[in-house]
């Protein structure tokens, strides 16, 4: 089941990668409709046919067949914006400067334990009640 998740997750990686949006895969049968409808008009082959309406031949096709401007428009994978990442990568060169130590002779410090509690001894704060 794992493995099921892991490539589902990575095709969807994948596509979203590429472009490819559930729209996209939807218009995949007007896709190859308007392939077969080339093909019976036009007598284009399939390498033709993609020339034509996503290669160097788009241009004049367009301007040559401005009836089917509707029917292009409706073709899958004709995204108008681009959507590119680009990540810049800076390698900064980060020195730490090692410092030299001199250790230096160890001095006895003269710690006096203090007492601090020692006012509690004096007077005890809970004392019984006295009667007046």
């Amino acid at each position: 089941m794992k493995t099921i998740i892991a490539i589902s997750l990575s095709f969807l990686v994948f596509f979203q990668s590429a472009g490819l949006g559930m729209s996209d895969i939807f218009l995949l049968g007007r896709f190859v409709e308007h392939a077969q409808y080339h093909s019976e008009n036009y007598g284009d082959d399939f390498l033709t046919f993609f020339e034509k309406h996503y290669g160097s031949l788009k241009t004049d096709h367009q301007k040559n067949h401005k009836e089917e401007e509707q029917e292009h428009q409706e073709l899958p994978f004709q995204h108008i914006s681009c959507h590119h990442v680009l990540t810049d990568l800076v390698l900064v060169p980060f020195e730490i400067p090692i410092v030299k130590v001199e250790i230096s002779k160890k001095q006895l410090h003269a710690f006096h334990y203090q007492n601090l509690y020692s006012s509690l001894e004096k007077f005890s704060i809970f004392q019984p009640p006295k009667f007046a």
